[in-house]
């Protein structure tokens, strides 16, 4: 009879290699799996960071101070980080005020697009608010 192979208290008869080989072989599965989920939030966090850059920042600034009286700061304001329907509207219809006007990106954007730039800009800097999908678009665009 084989002398028992013990790995943390648990006892395997014959030869351990053909176990250590399936679990070295399933752990990395199992990492990557992981790291592809993290992957794809980080891929529609820098989607929307791009979208942003190149379509937002020039007025509402990098940083999202936005220019005072011309153009509203993003971050900490109420209504960026508010009703997500109100800010969905806003992005897709433009909109004229006293302090000058924003344009609708209706035609410019798919809706997974403007997800992305109203998620980017919800949360980051100091804005803390949830996420908004592209069905949340979908259901506002008109």
């Amino acid at each position: 009879m084989k002398k028992p192979f013990r790995v943390r208290g648990s006892v395997f008869r014959g030869k351990p290699l053909p176990l250590l080989i399936t679990f070295f072989m399933l752990v990395p599965l199992v990492l990557l799996s992981s790291k592809d989920q993290a992957v794809g939030e980080d891929t529609s966090s820098r989607a929307g960071q791009r979208l942003y850059e190149s379509h937002c920042a020039d007025c509402h600034r990098f940083n999202g101070q936005g220019l005072p009286v011309k153009f509203p700061a993003l971050d900490k304001n109420v209504f960026v980080t508010g009703d997500s329907v109100k800010l969905i509207d806003l992005v897709l219809n433009g909109r004229k005020g006293k302090l000058g006007q924003m344009p609708g990106w209706k035609e410019t954007f798919k809706d997974q697009e403007v997800a992305f730039i109203l998620t980017y800009i919800r949360q980051t800097w100091s804005n803390k608010a949830g996420a908004v999908s592209p069905e949340m678009v979908k259901k506002r665009r008109k």
